[in-house]
């Protein structure tokens, strides 16, 4: 008993120790400059309203992204509702002043395609309030919080200055196209005389392709070798696509394929929300990325929506490069990545959760009693505690010491941060 007893207090100590070596206590007299520094970087914003309609506040940017050509909005969870709020008054403001005319989502890639084309045309005769719903998650479209920001997309359509959407994910995003997704890939099969019957696998399972990125579920359906055929299958279905006239639809039906093939391998692969499933789920992200900014929208203002982590500019582990990386070393000074941050969040029991320990700078900026405010780091000197180490939550609301301003180049900041509110269809 006095072995256990010795054994725990052993361990208590050790990991105060460790506690004290990894986050030191940070002195009074640096606390209070951090603070100071906090104060004199900080930008207040008013407002995270897209009904809110002095813009004064957001003219920061203009200078701040006078030869941008790539600015990534992150988001700390795809779940945070004023973050989602404030991207939608920063797109609106970046539309009407700055000339960024292209939206591209951390979303598939054939579906936001979709999505895109249906807004533009309404040939599927999907209602206006769920044909965003053909590209995106539910939970960038199906909310209260994010609702005016696809009202004002489709506004644009019929405007001088339409807004194209887009995305450069490999995974299916579209919970609207899911009970359509196999109809329609028969349908452009069809049309170009190739037959679904020379791709048995792939044409006895075509309908149920969401549930098959689920390993659980493939195991039990694809037995044997089939998991190597179904992907061979759509290999080779790629390359007879490839073999079409170049239309924009047909290299869309033959990016589709080549996304859907890594989907799946990805899925069997690897355990989800690893890092080596997050490396090659990002590299591939990177590769469509770039061909829509350099081919697609050559010559265009971007605005890249995804994940904080996905927005990272350096590595982030020694088997994650993330997406942001990529973006930085491709464009360089003409990319900018712009995280958000919060101190807490409101329950929709009004109840503040997700507080930082007691070492993250979100302490610092709630302390600033402002409720939102931008600060670009880049124009931060090196020497300022601001582009040296510290605490943070901005990854998904988990304390990392990290050299933050490496990762990215701009701090969104919201005091109280809230839930999405999805809409009841």
């Amino acid at each position: 008993m006095k072995k256990i007893l010795y054994d725990f207090i052993l361990s208590v100590i050790a990991i105060l120790v460790l506690n004290k070596m990894v986050y030191q206590e940070v002195p009074q007299k640096e606390q209070q400059k951090l603070l100071s520094e906090v104060q004199h970087y900080q930008h207040p914003i008013k407002s995270v309203s897209m009904e809110y309609i002095d813009n004064s506040d957001l003219k920061v940017l203009d200078a701040v992204l006078k030869d941008n050509r790539v600015l990534m909005l992150g988001e700390n969870t795809h779940f945070d509702g004023a973050t989602s709020e404030a991207k939608g008054r920063l797109i609106k403001y970046l539309h009407e002043n700055l000339d960024y005319n292209v939206v591209l989502y951390e979303a598939g890639q054939y579906d936001t395609w979709l999505m895109n084309r249906e807004m533009n045309s309404h040939s599927m005769k999907v209602p206006t309030d769920s044909v965003a719903g053909l590209g995106l998650f539910w939970f960038w479209w199906a909310t209260t919080e994010t609702r005016p920001l696809i009202q004002y997309y489709q506004k644009t359509k019929v405007s001088g200055t339409p807004i194209e959407l887009g995305g450069f994910d490999i995974q299916f995003s579209g919970n609207v196209l899911s009970g359509r997704r196999g109809k329609l890939l028969k349908e452009f099969l069809n049309k170009n005389k190739i037959s679904i019957n020379d791709f048995p696998v792939f044409n006895k399972n075509i309908n149920t392709l969401d549930n098959l990125t689920f390993d659980s579920y493939a195991n039990k359906i694809l037995k044997g070798n089939q998991k190597n055929e179904f992907l061979r299958e759509i290999s080779k279905l790629e390359q007879t696509v490839l073999k079409l006239e170049k239309t924009p639809e047909n290299i869309m039906y033959a990016q589709y394929l080549h996304d859907m093939k890594n989907n799946f391998h990805k899925s069997w692969k690897y355990k989800p929300g690893s890092m080596p499933s997050m490396h090659f789920r990002d590299s591939l992200m990177a590769r469509n990325l770039i061909h829509q900014i350099d081919s697609v929208y050559k010559g265009k203002k971007v605005i890249v929506w995804c994940a904080n982590i996905h927005t990272f500019a350096e590595r982030y582990a020694k088997d994650y490069l993330p997406l942001g990386a990529y973006i930085k070393n491709k464009y360089g000074k003409a990319s900018y990545m712009i995280d958000f941050s919060s101190y807490a969040k409101k329950s929709d029991k009004g109840i503040l959760i997700n507080k930082p320990g007691k070492f993250a700078i979100e302490n610092a900026f709630h302390k600033t009693q402002t409720p939102y405010f931008f600060m670009n780091l880049r124009d931060i000197p090196e020497n300022s505690l601001l582009r040296k180490e510290f605490v943070s939550t901005i990854n998904q609301g988990i304390d990392q010491k990290r050299i933050w301003s490496r990762s990215f180049d701009g701090i969104f900041y919201i005091d109280t941060n809230t839930l999405l509110t999805p809409i009841n269809k």
